[in-house]
């Protein structure tokens, strides 16, 4: 019989995380497994999506327990920014509570059986799990302080609580479970389910476009994909590109993404790069830019674990990836990719290897493309989520 599970996200761009919990709704239903509800602090286009699909859907704004704080100016001004945050945190925990009951009510309208919270930014898990009664697990999806320099408003002790508290912790990459660990202590109880990302569709596709990518390789084309961020490393990309350029004249680099261009755009005029750099802005699906690019880049420090990484892999594209994080998870150096674990020097260093050498480009891809394809299927890592699932409500029930 299919468990009722309420999903939780902490935004509704059909980014990384959001793409992999819709995929992950959708495989275990088509299993017969779940009937999905999910929650969203806002509308946006995974709402959409999970609607179109028959997926019940809620947005009810409660407010983040993470944000990102700047401060600048003499130390008093950084005072006063402090005090304003401190009581902004307070604020958003007030109407959290607020909004609990409200929460609380409609799971218990579709008799919900489990929670899943698909971030570690969730603002409202930490109200929930002292009223809610009902198994939760806390699927952990990023580094939060260490990537993307999120404060935990609420103070990582009371994190640490909320995390210990849950009855399942489901990382995505070893370096995630150390995350978790260094907040909660080793003895909270972990589950490593690398995301689903390469479905049998995308895996037939990406078996044709690879035969064809290695037909033309002038010019040879490296792609950096996600949301404009310095933490993504798009400025690093430049950078390397601009040296390798300099070597190997005719080359390209395309940026996907969302966000603020200013930065990147006015980098790429300084170093004269011209028409060779090129911004496709956000593409919802990468399939067709990943089978005309011929190598990934991934800059990101403290990567989680990286699905557009999976996914060019999958596609057959060689991927560059800076060795830190979940990237030494996925990709292993001179086999199914590269690493590098310098600047913009080493960076350019190993883009000019598969420039000068499609054949070694060629090698990695495919090896990358067999190894996986079978790693991160999305039907494996749903029958993985789904067995999590049913060993939380037998231990519940056990305990009841």
């Amino acid at each position: 019989m299919a468990i009722r599970v309420a999903y939780f996200t902490h935004y509704s761009e059909l980014y990384g995380a959001n793409r992999s919990l819709l995929d992950l709704m959708l495989a275990l239903r088509e299993n017969g497994l779940v009937e999905p509800l999910l929650f969203s602090p806002e509308e946006g286009p995974l709402l959409g999506r999970a609607r179109a699909e028959g997926i019940p859907t809620y947005v009810l704004p409660w407010k983040p327990w993470m944000t990102v704080r700047h401060y600048s100016g003499r130390p008093h001004h950084r005072i006063l920014q402090y005090v304003r945050y401190t009581q902004q945190a307070k604020s958003d925990q007030r109407a959290n509570r607020a909004l609990a009951p409200q929460v609380l009510q409609l799971m218990r309208e579709h008799r919900v059986e489990l929670i899943h919270v698909n971030s570690a930014a969730v603002g409202i898990v930490p109200v929930l799990l002292k009223s809610i009664g009902l198994p939760v697990v806390w699927h952990i999806r990023e580094l939060p302080e260490r990537h993307y320099r999120f404060h935990v408003d609420v103070g990582r002790w009371r994190y640490a609580q909320a995390l210990r508290t849950a009855d399942r912790a489901i990382v995505i990459s070893e370096a995630v479970r150390q995350d978790v660990h260094r907040y909660a202590g080793s003895d909270i109880h972990t589950e490593l389910i690398y995301n689903g990302v390469l479905s049998d569709k995308h895996n037939a596709i990406a078996g044709t476009d690879r035969r064809l990518r290695w037909s033309n390789v002038d010019p040879f084309i490296f792609l950096i994909a996600g949301v404009i961020h310095p933490a993504k490393g798009q400025v690093e990309a430049i950078k390397g590109f601009a040296l390798a350029r300099h070597r190997c004249p005719g080359i390209r680099l395309w940026i996907a993404g969302a966000g603020k261009l200013d930065r990147l755009r006015a980098l790429v005029a300084e170093l004269d790069l011209g028409e060779d750099v090129e911004f496709l802005g956000h593409v919802e699906d990468l399939t067709s830019v990943y089978a005309k690019t011929h190598a990934l880049l991934v800059c990101s420090r403290n990567e989680a674990m990286g699905r557009v990484t999976v996914e060019a892999m999958g596609s057959g594209a060689p991927v560059i990836g800076y060795a830190d994080g979940g990237t030494v998870e996925l990709i292993q150096h001179e086999e199914n990719g590269l690493l590098y674990s310098g600047g913009e020097a080493e960076l350019a260093h190993a883009m000019l290897r598969l420039v000068n050498d499609p054949g070694l480009a060629r090698d990695l891809g495919e090896k990358a493309a067999e190894r996986s394809q079978e790693r991160f299927g999305i039907q494996r890592c749903a029958g993985q989520v789904a067995a999590v699932y049913q060993a939380v409500l037998a231990a519940r029930h056990r305990n009841t």
